[in-house]
Parts: structure tokens; C-alpha cells; sequence
């Protein structure tokens, strides 16, 4: 048996409803022509189990169009150490880069979908090849794949998960966030004649807005699992939480000196770079805190994200004292992660 993981890390991933999307892949393995037989596709959500009430939008999105947790594989039920004696073969969606716990499953990847700067070593490894477009949901491209090779099966569902994760990727098509690209309103637009309703694009933008930012049940360190990237080199692992409040307001909740000493003991990050976005009537604005207890790496990651790439971050020193911490407003709202990752392994890199 051949098995096929689809590794899905956050809302613009998980997208299809399983049972849809492992009807997909099957077929269109066949219709391709794929000299494989008798194999399985597994759609994973590439978290633990306990983690997925964290992922607000992604559980309100899906339950609304009838997929419940049930329905969902995590990462924790799948032993792919075990399979990795079989012939298993792994699909990258979203990330062209691997967990730093999977690296040992790298010779596994046989393709990969992404809209990230390409951070791979020797992507010409890849068997089946590498799509990275630079557009601004990952989704846009998983509907173009859909609509190109197996349109039958796009029902009203489908197309529905489909189109709310892009309105809610690109900040609802504004092209003042600069997100959004000419593909991502193009495949909106045919995954609209697929629809049997004509959606109101700011109803739904304002229905996933208020989902993703409802943390009002979560604690100060829950919030830090909430959306996370790690990366790891010269011996030091740094977290990059993104979070959905401004990192003021974050840094205002009692007890969050501790709660970060604590998180990182636990996880072994050397430096906490936290990321908050705040999002109101299609308006960004961001911030940014680097926490480390050892001040030296936590001087050398701030100055490397103030100066790399031109200060494309464009910081500014924020008057608000943190222990361990240092905050600043960041005025170029429309770097996101995307932007701030590869900025964090390439300071790795130079160690």
C-alpha cells in the first residue's frame, strides 16, 4: 500500500472535506495515469489532537460546512515512524520545509504545493515536482488544481471551503493589505459559479474575522500554540507565534512575564519572536516583541529583523516595558510571517 499524508498546518490548508479531498486525489491519481495501484491518501491536520480547539477559524469554518473533529486524522493518530518502513510516499501543502520532528521523513516528500519563498535544500530531489506561486492563499492554488483536473467534484461545499479560505487569506480581496493577487480573484470567481448562493464576501470576511479572534477562552500560553513556526539551527530552536491581537494587548494580561519564561523552558526555545496582527474593517496593523531570557541572542534577532532586507520590517521602538522583551510597532503591515520566517533562518544561518 501506498499512503500519501497531506500535512495541513493552518487555516489556509484545511480547506477540502476529507472524505472530498481523498475522492480527489484518487482520482485524479487515476485519471493522471499514475503507473501506482492500490494505494491510500491520508489528509492529516499536522497538529495534536488537544491543539485543535485552539484553531478557532479552522473548527468554526469546518463545522459550519458539516465537518466536525471526528472527521479529522491528527497528527498524534498516525505513527509515520512505523510507516516509514512501508512504502509511503508525503505531499507538502502549504510549507515547502519540514517539521523540525519530521526531518527524518524528508526522503518521504514526493511533491509539494506552497505560495512561500522556496527555503528547501535540493528541491530538485522532489520526484513529482515542486508549484510555489506566490499568491495569497495557498487555497487559491488547491481550487486551480481542482477546478483543472477534476471539476465534476466541486459541489456547493467544496467550493464554499474553499472560497471563505481565500476572503479570509487575502483580508477579504483588499488589495490595500497587499495579499491578494489577480489568480486569487480569478479562482474566487469561478469557485463562485460552483456555489448554489451568491456569497456576500463581507459577511464572511467578518464571520472568520470574529472567529479567528475569539480567545476569549484560551490562556496567555495556549495563545502562543495557537498558530506557531518553529525553526531550528546552530543548536538553538526559535518560536514564531502569530497572534490574533496586537502584541500590546497581549503583553497586558496577567502573569505573561512567566507564562513566557515558562513556554520556553518547556520547548527549549532559545528566543520567542511573537507576531500580532490586528485586523479592523480591512485595516492591518501589526507588531512585533522578540523575548529571550539571554539577552545577547535576544539583542542579535532584533537587530537582524530591524536591518535585514533594507528594514523591510520598517520597526519602531514601542515605549512598553516587558521582562526580557523588547517591542516595536511594525509599519510595513503587509509583511506577515511569510516575510519574517526566512528572515529568522537566514540569521541561523549566519551564526
Amino acid at each position: 500500500m501506498i499512503s500519501l499524508l497531506l500535512r495541513k498546518l493552518n487555516f489556509s490548508q484545511v480547506v477540502i472535506k476529507m472524505s472530498k479531498f481523498c475522492n480527489f486525489l484518487a482520482e485524479a491519481k487515476t485519471t493522471l495515469g499514475d503507473d501506482e495501484e492500490n494505494w491510500a491518501i491520508v489528509p492529516s491536520l499536522n497538529i495534536q489532537q488537544e491543539d485543535y480547539p485552539l484553531k478557532t477559524e479552522v473548527s468554526y469554518w469546518l463545522s459550519k460546512h458539516g465537518v466536525t473533529q471526528e472527521h479529522i486524522i491528527f497528527r498524534n493518530e498516525l505513527d509515520l515512524a512505523r510507516e516509514k518502513a512501508l512504502d509511503v510516499k508525503l505531499t507538502l501543502v502549504d510549507h515547502n520545509v519540514q517539521a523540525i520532528n519530521d526531518k527524518d521523513l524528508e526522503p518521504l516528500v514526493v511533491s509539494i504545493l506552497d505560495h512561500h519563498k522556496l527555503e528547501r535544500p535540493n528541491p530538485e530531489n522532489v520526484r513529482d515536482g515542486i508549484r510555489i506561486e506566490m499568491v495569497g492563499s495557498c487555497s487559491t492554488l488547491v481550487a486551480e488544481e481542482v477546478l483543472e483536473k477534476l471539476p465534476d467534484i466541486l459541489d456547493n461545499t467544496t467550493a464554499s471551503l474553499l472560497y471563505g479560505t481565500i476572503i479570509l487569506d487575502t483580508v477579504n480581496l483588499n488589495k490595500e493589505a497587499k495579499r491578494v493577487t489577480a489568480k486569487d480573484i480569478e479562482v474566487c470567481q469561478h469557485l463562485q459559479s460552483r456555489m448554489n448562493f451568491e456569497p456576500n464576501n463581507n459577511d464572511i470576511f467578518k464571520e472568520l474575522t470574529a472567529a479567528k479572534s475569539d480567545v476569549s477562552n484560551l490562556t496567555s500560553e495556549e495563545l502562543l500554540r495557537k498558530d506557531v513556526k518553529v525553526v531550528e539551527g546552530c543548536d538553538l530552536k526559535i518560536a514564531i507565534p502569530s497572534i490574533p491581537m496586537s502584541v500590546k494587548r497581549y503583553l497586558e494580561q496577567p502573569g505573561v512575564s512567566e507564562t513566557l519564561k515558562h513556554h520556553c523552558a518547556k520547548h527549549d526555545y532559545a528566543v520567542i519572536v511573537i507576531m500580532g496582527i490586528t485586523i479592523t474593517e480591512e485595516k492591518v496593523s501589526r507588531d512585533i516583541a522578540v523575548y529571550s531570557v539571554n539577552d545577547e541572542l535576544k539583542k542579535k534577532v532584533t537587530h537582524h529583523l530591524q536591518s535585514a532586507s533594507d528594514g523591510i520590517l520598517q520597526l519602531e521602538p514601542m515605549d512598553i516595558s516587558v521582562e526580557c522583551g523588547l517591542v516595536y510597532i511594525q509599519k510595513n503591515h503587509a509583511a506577515s510571517r511569510k516575510v519574517v520566517l526566512p528572515l529568522i533562518r537566514e540569521w541561523l544561518c549566519q551564526m
